[in-house]
């Protein structure tokens, strides 16, 4: 179980910090400290694209807090304090926090409605609390799992004195939780508010030429692939057949560990009603949503299965290989890739 514990933190519990990353803990941790003295609510937001860094600077300043909460030279001496994220798979790795130091609990991470109504429930506010993925949060209600207001995080902002949220509007992946910056910025309109930047990328270690590629790639422009020399080492290859893609990802499992298969939505189910990934001589299951100790990204059999958003998001991987469904399609007039609505 302690060996688990390590593996799903690695990428989340860090103490080599960047200087922007410094930076940026202790503009956040002034700000904590100076909203706190004032009577208003106040919202922190942490802005920046996948990998630099924002679940790191998050858990760091989590800590920082609850360290301080038996401390009474501290100023966040006896706070009450609470994380939450809407993606269970990183639930997991926070809650395996709770179980390694001493000043923080499973229970003190939790989904965003059980938070909520266990604070109506009882009627009490948090000091602060930190918000991963907010990205996620539910933008209408949900009846199903018992949210019935409109909006999550105008809930959790009227439910602590500060919060501290996580924005990446490029991760949006349901209608129900949609999210771009003019409904954030709608949200937060009349709550004394700041926004916080990180840049720099740190999960893809590449050259200027292919971080450029693939932008355009995301958004559906399609440049020249970068030269050898270009990429400097890095691979980034085009497959014709999803199988030659599946053969070589493989190969790089068994060498180095942590290359999967990822997908767009798009694919259907099968006659028998599977949930299948079928291109070409590929053929491999849908990753479910299957609590374990350890996250699907570092379970070795999920190199036989496909990884959606569900699961990757938010992890780190060797390489990946990324299968585009049926949904997309290449127009040539304007040479791009769409979705086919």
């Amino acid at each position: 179980m302690k060996e688990h514990i390590e593996k799903n933190l690695s990428v989340f519990d860090r103490t080599d910090f960047s200087a922007e990353q410094s930076r940026v803990l202790d503009e956040l941790q002034e700000y904590i400290v100076n909203s706190l003295a004032d009577k208003d609510h106040y919202v922190a937001i942490i802005q920046g694209a996948a990998g630099t860094g924002k679940s790191v600077v998050l858990t760091k300043l989590f800590k920082t807090i609850r360290d301080g909460k038996s401390d009474k030279q501290s100023p966040f001496f006896n706070l009450k304090t609470a994380f939450t994220v809407n993606h269970p798979e990183l639930l997991k790795v926070y809650q395996d926090m709770g179980a390694k130091y001493s000043n923080i609990y499973k229970k003190d991470y939790q989904r965003p409605t059980s938070i909520i109504n266990s604070l109506d429930k009882t009627g009490e506010n948090l000091d602060v609390l930190f918000i991963d993925e907010g990205h996620l949060l539910l933008t209408k209600p949900e009846p199903y799992i018992k949210f019935t207001q409109d909006n999550q995080l105008t809930e959790l902002i009227r439910q602590a004195k500060v919060v501290v949220v996580v924005f990446d509007f490029a991760q949006v992946i349901q209608s129900k939780m949609y999210w771009d910056q003019e409904l954030l910025d709608e949200i937060v309109k009349d709550v004394p508010h700041k926004f916080f930047h990180l840049d720099f990328q740190y999960r893809m270690d590449a050259p200027v030429a292919v971080k450029e590629w693939i932008d355009a790639f995301a958004e559906g422009k399609l440049l020249p692939l970068p030269s050898e020399a270009e990429q400097q080492g890095y691979d980034l290859e085009i497959f014709a057949r999803a199988d030659d893609l599946f053969t070589k990802l493989k190969q790089v499992d068994r060498e180095i560990g942590m290359a999967r298969v990822v997908s767009t939505t798009g694919f259907d189910h099968d006659e028998s009603g599977r949930h299948h990934v079928v291109m070409d001589g590929f053929d491999q299951p849908w990753d479910e949503y299957d609590p374990q100790e350890l996250t699907w990204a570092k379970r070795p059999e999920s190199i036989n299965e496909v990884g959606s958003i569900y699961t990757v998001q938010g992890f780190d991987l060797n390489l990946v290989g990324l299968l585009l469904s049926p949904a997309f399609e290449y127009d040539a007039d304007h040479d791009r890739i769409w979705v086919i609505s």
